[in-house]
């Protein structure tokens, strides 16, 4: 999720037999930011994933901060977490900013590793 709460959304697509991994890309943050690595947004994110796994129905495998390339952070967590979808939840494109814009036109649009792929939009107004 590239959204910051997206809890009450993303509640209609788990169910209390899931088990889920939660990864907030970390995309929330300046292009110069970006550049220094910045721990800021890092922190951000990870705040953000655990208070949207503590939110979601089911079981949560994890929650954490993930590269800003979201195609890249699907692919880490699928390198450990056996996922059967996946959900991606984005801004509106005219909402995001120039890293995380970046950072969605690298997610996979239908599949991943033979991993179906589904994306919710989430407008932050």
């Amino acid at each position: 999720s590239t959204v910051e709460h997206s809890e009450d959304v993303l509640r209609a697509h788990v169910d209390e037999s899931d088990t889920v991994r939660v990864v907030v890309p970390v995309v929330r943050q300046g292009f110069l930011d970006w550049l220094a690595n910045d721990e800021k947004a890092f922190g951000r994110a990870e705040r953000a994933a655990a208070r949207t796994a503590e939110n979601l129905a089911g079981e949560t495998d994890d929650a954490g901060a993930g590269e800003a390339n979201v195609g890249l952070a699907i692919r880490d967590a699928l390198a450990t977490f056996p996922a059967d979808e996946i959900v991606v939840v984005v801004r509106p494109k005219e909402e995001q900013g120039l890293i995380e814009s970046a950072a969605t036109a690298s997610a996979p649009e239908h599949d991943i590793e033979g991993v179906p792929v589904r994306y919710v939009v989430i407008s932050d107004e």
